[in-house]
C-alpha cells in the first residue's frame, strides 16, 4: 500500500476489546479485570455507548450477537447466535399506510417503530454467559449518564439532524448550554432507565417508565402484549467452510448470509492483496449473488439459499430506501470466551422520535426492514420481524479454535465491508491494520434520498460501484477498464463503514482501529 496509514495493530496476550469509543472500551476492560466475562464486557461497552452515542445505537434499538465458547469438560467449542430483533406492533398496518398515500414507510412515522430488542438481548446474554451482577455491568454507564460525559465531535455534528425536533431537548439542552468545545452531556432519563434495568431486569424496562412512555408514543400501534412478549432468542447460526476456516454468522432475518454467499464465490488461493485482480474478484462475487437479496426476509430458508438449492430466477422481496447508523463491539476474555455485538438505531437517532422523559430515541427499523408492497415477504404487518442489515461474523479453525471476530456499521454495505476485511485477514493473511486501512469498494443505489443507504439493490438497475480515493490511480483506472464506471469517494469516510476485527495471531489477540472512526477504542491486556 502506498498511502499513509492512520491505523495500527496491537497485540494483547489475555483479553481484548474494540468499540467506537474509548470510554466504552475502558468500561469493558474494567469489568474484565474484575473477573467479568467477554459478554459482561460487551454489554458494559454497549451500555456506555447507549449513553454517549445515541446517534449510533441505544436502548431503543435492536441487537444481534455471536458468542464463542471454547472447548471444556461440558463439550466442544461452539458459536451461539442471539437475535434480539423486536417485532412490529399489533396495530401495524401496511394497508392503512397505503390508504394515507404512502408508498414507502416514512422514517419518523409510527409505522417505522418496532419493539426495541436490545435490552432483552442484554438480559438473555447476561443470563447465559454473565459472571458479574447486572448492576456491576451497568454501573459505569449509569455513572456517565448521571454525572456527564464529553460530547464527541460526531455527536455534536449529528445532533444537527434533530435540532428542530422536540425529542432532542435533553441532548440539546446540554449541548447548547455551553460554548465549550467538549461540554459534558448528562442524560438523567437514560440513567433512571439503566438503573431500573439493573434492579428489575426486563420489568424495569418494558413494564417501567420507558415502556409506559413508548406505549403512549406509539398511539395504539403497540399493545401491552407486544412489550410483554420475550424478544431475544438463541437460534441455529449459519456456517460455511471457507479459506480453511469455519465461518459463522446469524440466521434470518440478518444479512450475514450474504457474506458467506459472496465469499463462497472466491478461490482459496491468496491473491496479491489490494491489486486490481483482488478487487475485481470480490466485486464480481457480489454481482454474482445479487439474486440472494430476494431471500432477505424473516421466513427465508437461508441454509438452502447458501446450498444453492433455491431458485435464482426471481427476487422474492424488494428493498426500500433507508440509511444506516450502527455500532459493533468485539470482546474476548482470559478464558477464551468471545463475543461480537452489533447494535443499531437504524438511522442516526433512529426515527428521531424519543420518549419524552426518559429521552430514549426509538429506532426506525420498521422503515429500514419493511415495505408497503402488497404480498411482499417484507410487507409491513402486525407482530412481524423486519429484515436486518446487522451481520456479525466469527471464524474458527477446522479444529475449533477461534481465529477471527468481526462486525461493522454500514447499512446494506455491511456484507461487502466484512467480506473485504475477512478475505484480507483470513485468506491473504494480512495484518488487521492493513485489512482495515485498505481502500474499500461499495455498491450504491442509482437514486439518492434522505433515506439512502439500504436501497442499493432496489429496482432493476445495476448498482454503482464506488471506491475510496486513496486507492492507487493505476488500480483505479484498471478497475474502470474492467468493470465500467467506478466513482471515487473520500478516503476513510464513515460511508465505507467502521469495522472491528480481532484476530488470533502468535498466541495473542491482534486488533486494529479502523481509521474511519473518529475515536476508535481498542484496549486489552
Amino acid at each position: 500500500m502506498h498511502y499513509f496509514s492512520p491505523s495500527f495493530s496491537e497485540l494483547f496476550p489475555n483479553a481484548a476489546v474494540s468499540s467506537i469509543d474509548p470510554l466504552a472500551s475502558q468500561a469493558a476492560i474494567h469489568l474484565l479485570r474484575k473477573g467479568g466475562s467477554a459478554v459482561d464486557a460487551a454489554i458494559a461497552a454497549n451500555a456506555v455507548l447507549s449513553v454517549t452515542a445515541p446517534d449510533q445505537c441505544g436502548l431503543g434499538g435492536d441487537l444481534v450477537a455471536l458468542v464463542y465458547s471454547p472447548p471444556s469438560s461440558r463439550g466442544p467449542a461452539q458459536v451461539q447466535s442471539l437475535q434480539a430483533i423486536g417485532t412490529s406492533g399489533t396495530g401495524a398496518s401496511a394497508e392503512m399506510m397505503r390508504a394515507n398515500g404512502h408508498r414507502t414507510i416514512p422514517r419518523s412515522s409510527l409505522g417505522a417503530l418496532t419493539v426495541p430488542g436490545a435490552v432483552d438481548g442484554w438480559l438473555a446474554l447476561h443470563h447465559r454467559f454473565g459472571k458479574l451482577r447486572l448492576d456491576q455491568v451497568l454501573e459505569i454507564a449509569i455513572d456517565y449518564a448521571t454525572n456527564g460525559f464529553p460530547a464527541s465531535n460526531r455527536l455534536r455534528r449529528n445532533y444537527e439532524q434533530i435540532r428542530s425536533h422536540a425529542s432532542g431537548v435533553e441532548l440539546g439542552g446540554f449541548l447548547m448550554a455551553t460554548t465549550s468545545s467538549a461540554p459534558l452531556v448528562r442524560r438523567p432519563g437514560v440513567a433512571r432507565t439503566l438503573l431500573a434495568i439493573s434492579k428489575l431486569g426486563r420489568e424495569g424496562f418494558y413494564a417501567g417508565e420507558f415502556g409506559a412512555e413508548l406505549m403512549k408514543l406509539s398511539d395504539g400501534v403497540f399493545r401491552p402484549d407486544d412489550l410483554a412478549k420475550p424478544i431475544a432468542r438463541f437460534a441455529t447460526p449459519l456456517t460455511a467452510t471457507l479459506f480453511g476456516h469455519v465461518l459463522t454468522t446469524n440466521p434470518a432475518p440478518s444479512a450475514g448470509f450474504l457474506i458467506l454467499g459472496a465469499l463462497a464465490q472466491l478461490g482459496n488461493t491468496a491473491t496479491t492483496f489490494g491489486d486490481a485482480d483482488w478487487y475485481v474478484e470480490l466485486i464480481e462475487a457480489f454481482r454474482t449473488i445479487r439474486w440472494m437479496h430476494g431471500y432477505h426476509h424473516d421466513d427465508a430458508d437461508l441454509a438452502s439459499v447458501l446450498a444453492g438449492t433455491m431458485s435464482s430466477a426471481a427476487p422474492r422481496t424488494h428493498t426500500v430506501a433507508n440509511g444506516p447508523d450502527t455500532t459493533a463491539i468485539t470482546a474476548v476474555d482470559e478464558n477464551g470466551l468471545a463475543a461480537v455485538l452489533v447494535q443499531s438505531n437504524g438511522h442516526a437517532f433512529g426515527s428521531r422520535l424519543a420518549t419524552p422523559d426518559t429521552n430514549i430515541f426509538i429506532h426506525d427499523r420498521g422503515a429500514v426492514g419493511f415495505n408497503l408492497l402488497p404480498g411482499d415477504p417484507n410487507e409491513l404487518r402486525p407482530r412481524a420481524r423486519p429484515r436486518h442489515t446487522l451481520a456479525p461474523i466469527m471464524a474458527q479453525t477446522l479444529s475449533g479454535d477461534l481465529a477471527l471476530i468481526a462486525g461493522t456499521m454500514g447499512g446494506d454495505r455491511q456484507p461487502s465491508i466484512l467480506a473485504q476485511v475477512i478475505t484480507a485477514a483470513l485468506r491473504d493473511q494480512s495484518d488487521p491494520r492493513d485489512a482495515l486501512v485498505q481502500p474499500r469498494f461499495a455498491f450504491s443505489s442509482m437514486t439518492s434520498s434522505e433515506l439512502s443507504g439500504f436501497d442499493t439493490y432496489d429496482g432493476s438497475q445495476e448498482p454503482i460501484i464506488t471506491c475510496e480515493d486513496h486507492l492507487s490511480p493505476s488500480i483505479f483506472d484498471e478497475l474502470t477498464r474492467r468493470l465500467g464506471a467506478v466513482v471515487a469517494t473520500p478516503a476513510f469516510g464513515t460511508e465505507s463503514g467502521v469495522a472491528h476485527v480481532t484476530l488470533r495471531r502468535s498466541h495473542s489477540w491482534m486488533i486494529a482501529a479502523d481509521p474511519r472512526s473518529e475515536a476508535a477504542g481498542i484496549a486489552g491486556y
